[in-house]
């Protein structure tokens, strides 16, 4: 657990726009930041980020948070890793132990790694090393990747038990199964974290019986396949320092190019690259190139990626290799340099696509456009899009019309949120809003108003809060109320909307007399009958009312 004052640190030294910048594009709005929400697709900006509340608002999908939770949900790291993440870019330390369970996964991991690179250097492994010698991979040039073998004869389950890790440790990894070894006969890849931890193996057969010819670790609680990259950890500072990123499809693709020179690579898990690994890799360079194989499912997979990686506001390149050539292949076959030269010549992405679209036949020429289209459909900035429509309407003489025709008959994955209709704010919650926003009114309203004029048990608390510590910040506030409350007051508190005091005294009179209205109907109900006791009542509530309307604060207007 941390510390819940090292937290609150963390929240007041971090700047939510710097956070949010290095994902979205904001534009300033008054005292706010504006941005196309990263959340869901929309064409019109409604994501909001408030500096002076340390907050993000989105009036379209309803999404808001802090820094903490924005990281969390954009990057899709758990709580502890975001507060990591985050102090540290401020300077702070936090030891953000995920708990003993997170914590033995780890430990397991990294014992099991330790296991496999020691099978590579002894008699047992001597069948992964000739393997590795015979695709030219050097692992001593390679030591920061930690490469290892799993023997066929097994031998992790006992080398574990002596480190006294249990099996269902093993079994929530994935490294056992129904009490037998999984990576069997394989290349290990160990996956890290950008920590440095292992969370996960990747695992290539040596011979060709051995099926499938590559395996992954199952998901577990530390490893979600979408959300890394392989590689990232040992070359994100590369990748920083160029300002560019090889992305290849394996993990030899990544060990040739790397041993070689090109130590700025990444590679998704074996799948398709995904929207969570695209931002990832946007973090640390806005220039990417794509280097997938030169077949028809690499030609594919990299017709996939470019939507994503323009969505993430990165210049997106293609480097063309010779059809069924894959660069770890050019590299063994001693063609190291016609791959440099390929990656020295990579086009943009569209410069490809024209390419690619000079096929043979009609039907394959139409495919690839429509593929275009769909990937253009999926971009966010509607300036982006646009200025890609007319590209792509001139570059294939098609008019603007069809594309904007063809993109409407094939929605985009991610649904357009149409904003709802805020229904109307009660006085109560208006009230409530005014005073968090402005801190210097809860004096003024704390002589006016008990907590028990709220009726709504929500307001009330929060009354209640301000009125206890007029400093707490809007972040507190938000954690201890509800979701009612987020839905009802979130939007308006980050429209800001001004009010002077004297406004704001006029609201707050009007609102206690028309709580003692109700009050005063009340009593009169319960004593109907009794002239007496009503004539106490009425009087009562005129002295109260005198009160109010004589109070002797400036330019105050009691309302009629």
């Amino acid at each position: 657990m941390i510390e819940k004052e090292k937290i609150e640190e963390v929240k007041r030294l971090v700047d939510i726009v710097g956070v949010i910048s290095q994902y979205v594009q904001l534009r300033k709005m008054g005292k706010n930041y504006r941005a196309l929400c990263p959340f869901h697709h929309e064409t019109e900006p409604s994501f909001y980020v408030s500096p002076e509340k340390r907050m993000f608002y989105c009036f379209g999908c309803k999404k808001s948070g802090n820094a903490i939770s924005f990281l969390m949900e954009y990057e899709k790291l758990d709580f502890p890793a975001a507060v990591k993440k985050l102090a540290h870019s401020v300077g702070l330390e936090i030891d953000t132990s995920h708990g003993l369970k997170h914590k033995e996964l780890y430990d397991t991991n990294e014992s099991a790694a330790q296991y496999y690179s020691l099978c590579l250097t002894r008699e047992v492994g001597k069948r992964g090393k000739q393997y590795l010698l015979e695709r030219k991979t050097d692992i001593n040039r390679l030591k920061e990747f930690h490469l290892g073998y799993a023997p066929t004869s097994g031998g992790l389950i006992t080398y574990m038990r002596q480190k006294g890790i249990s099996s269902d440790c093993l079994n929530k990894l994935g490294l056992i199964s129904n009490g037998r070894e999984v990576f069997r006969a394989r290349i290990i890849f160990p996956i890290f974290n950008l920590s440095g931890r292992v969370i996960g193996f990747g695992g290539r057969g040596i011979d060709d019986n051995i099926k499938p010819k590559y395996l992954n670790s199952p998901e577990s609680p530390i490893f979600k396949k979408g959300d890394v990259l392989y590689g990232l950890f040992q070359t994100r500072e590369n990748i920083r320092q160029h300002n560019d990123a090889i992305l290849v499809e394996g993990y030899f693709d990544l060990l040739s190019l790397y041993q070689h020179g090109f130590n700025y690579c990444a590679a998704p898990l074996g799948t398709s690259l995904t929207e969570n690994q695209s931002s990832l890799i946007a973090r640390y360079t806005k220039r990417v190139n794509i280097l997938f194989d030169g077949d028809l499912s690499g030609i594919k997979a990299a017709l996939r990626a470019i939507g994503l990686l323009i969505n993430s506001q990165v210049d997106v390149f293609v480097t063309a290799l010779p059809d069924e050539q894959d660069p770890d292949a050019l590299i063994r076959e001693g063609d190291e340099e016609k791959l440099r030269k390929a990656v020295k010549d990579a086009v943009d992405f569209f410069h490809f696509y024209r390419r690619m679209v000079k096929t043979d036949t009609v039907e394959q020429e139409v495919t690839l456009i429509k593929d275009l289209i769909q990937m253009i459909s999926t971009i966010r900035d509607p300036i982006r899009q646009d200025r890609y429509i007319k590209y792509a309407a001139h570059v294939f003489d098609i008019t603007e019309d069809k594309i904007k025709k063809e993109m409407r008959a094939d929605e985009v994955e991610k649904p357009v949120i149409k904003k709802q209709r805020e229904t109307k704010l009660t006085e109560g919650e208006q009230l409530i809003i005014w005073l968090i926003s402005y801190r210097e009114f809860v004096s003024l309203a704390r002589e006016v108003l008990s907590s028990d004029d709220f009726e709504d048990k929500n307001l009330k608390k929060i009354y209640e809060l301000l009125c206890k510590d007029d400093k707490i910040s809007v972040d507190e506030i938000m954690e201890q109320s509800n979701e009612y409350v987020h839905e009802r007051l979130i939007g308006p508190l980050m429209r800001n909307e001004p009010i002077s005091q004297d406004g704001f005294t006029s609201a707050l009179i009007r609102y206690k007399l028309r709580v003692e209205d109700r009050k005063q109907e009340v009593e009169l109900a319960r004593v109907k009958g009794n002239e007496e006791a009503e004539e106490r009542v009425l009087r009562k509530h005129m002295e109260l009312k005198r009160k109010l309307t004589n109070l002797s604060w400036d330019h105050v207007q009691a309302p009629q």
